[in-house]
């Protein structure tokens, strides 16, 4: 029987003491609101080149979502690392160790920039072609990987920050800055395109100066508002055994996203070979798809933390009974996203689009209702995985995700040769619910060996 105090540290929550799907409503609450921000910051690209610019360069950044989505999950990777280390440090109590963490954070980030940055820049082409890609939107997409990939480093500074101040139960400063970085791209893209004619490199341009403000600003209000993170002379001295542990946790969960980005490399082929139309559909559906999951995806995201720290505090029951609870409650919102997109799809679908694209809304609409109906499943793994990397577990993920890979690839290779184009649409659900029953096993034996010790 928990306690229903709720504890705070400033503006930080302790996930060690109260109530677990209270403490998980309340974390996840500025992380929902940060990202209905963040899909409109998603969102205002695809909209202002769909509306302002054609239907190629709609095209173009949907023909780019697989490469540069493998970009960013590298990029998390190595920033998920960092929440799970200093999550566990906070925990159990160690001051000291914090600052050490946040210091090579910092080198972390710095040097996994620079890698993505290089390979964004160098292997944008090659990508774009082995994937297929339309000759007629070839040019635009390779600028924006290239633009948004290759000055990657402002990103992967925010989330880092991101990552350190909601491993302490700070999640409402991050997303002070995420409505920011929202509001400069909204209106940075609109002078890019509008007053420009920048067309999609101008849309990437202003995707990545709205980065890089918010990310100097964030780290600049961080140091100032926790004091206790603001890493001093001897916390910068290189720390072989901390950088070891981001790496040991980082570099699976890096080889994760590998691995998914190989299964949406091969759904994104699958997809370019029928044309730019249906590429245009699966950019509108994966945003509307972003929108349908805000309910919640950021209270499964949250359990990161709250196992960690509760993992970090030795807590395992608190463990289990909050995956009890939280399972119940996603599971729940994400059928209520489901009945939302089964009736709205397509008015939904249609505020992306010109009138007269109607192949593009067919395709889009049959995309949003087919995967709408296995949200439970997609709620149900990202609960599951974040508790495994929030005790440090990222080797079962990893396991996971292989079977997820697995499924999407057969099932987007081999279902639309029976069925046409639509069958793509049921990969990622089919590895949704393959993929989540790894993760529950081990999880169920790892609570009855504990029961039993």
């Amino acid at each position: 029987m928990f306690v229903t105090t709720v504890k705070k540290k400033g503006k930080s929550l302790d996930m060690t003491q109260g109530e677990p799907a209270k403490l998980l409503i309340l974390f996840a609450i500025p992380m929902l609101i940060g990202s209905v921000f963040q899909l409109m910051y998603n969102m205002t690209d695809t909209v202002v080149v769909g509306r302002f610019v054609s239907v190629e360069a709609l095209a173009a950044i949907g023909a780019t979502s697989s490469t540069t989505s493998l970009l960013l999950m590298l990029g998390q990777g190595l920033t998920n690392a960092v929440s799970v280390v200093i999550s566990q440090a906070e925990g159990a109590g160690q001051e000291e160790r914090l600052k050490r963490c946040v210091s090579h954070a910092a080198y972390l980030v710095l040097l996994g920039s620079l890698v993505l940055g290089l390979l964004a820049f160098f292997g944008a082409r090659p990508f774009l072609q082995f994937l297929g890609t339309p000759a007629n939107i070839l040019q635009d997409a390779v600028a924006y990987v290239q633009i948004t990939g290759g000055l990657s480093v402002a990103l992967t500074a925010y989330n880092g920050v991101s990552a350190v101040l909601r491993a302490i139960g700070d999640s409402r400063t991050p997303l002070y800055f995420l409505i920011l970085c929202c509001l400069l791209n909204v209106g940075l893209d609109l002078v890019f395109v509008l007053a420009f004619q920048g067309g999609v490199p101008g849309v990437a341009i202003a995707t990545v100066l709205a980065q890089a403000v918010s990310a100097v600003l964030c780290v600049l209000y961080m140091l100032r508002r926790h004091p206790r993170l603001r890493p001093d002379r001897e916390a910068f001295r290189f720390d072989r055994s901390i950088m070891g542990e981001y790496l040991h946790i980082g570099l699976p969960m890096c080889f994760q996203s590998l691995v998914l980005g190989i299964g949406m490399f091969v759904i994104t082929a699958v997809i370019n070979s029928f044309g730019s139309d249906i590429v245009a559909a699966y950019t509108i559906g994966s945003k509307v798809e972003q929108l349908a999951t805000l309910s919640f995806s950021n209270v499964a995201f949250s359990f990161s933390v709250y196992a960690g720290q509760n993992y970090g505090a030795k807590l395992y029951g608190r463990i289990r009974e909050g995956l009890k609870k939280g399972l119940l409650l996603i599971v729940g919102l994400s059928l209520l996203s489901t009945l939302v997109m089964l009736l709205f799809a397509q008015p939904i679908a249609r505020l992306f689009l010109e009138e007269n694209a109607a192949a593009v809304l067919e395709g889009a609409v049959d995309m949003i209702r087919v995967e709408a109906c296995f949200f439970w499943a997609l709620g149900a793994i990202w609960t599951v995985n974040s508790a495994l990397r929030g005790m440090g577990k990222v080797r079962v993920a990893l396991v996971s995700s292989v079977v997820e890979l697995v499924c999407k690839i057969g099932v987007s290779v081999l279902l639309p040769l029976a069925v046409g184009y639509i069958g793509i649409w049921f990969a990622a659900p089919t590895g949704w619910v393959l993929g989540l029953i790894p993760s529950l096993i081990y999880l169920v034996h790892w609570f009855r060996r504990l029961e039993q010790s």
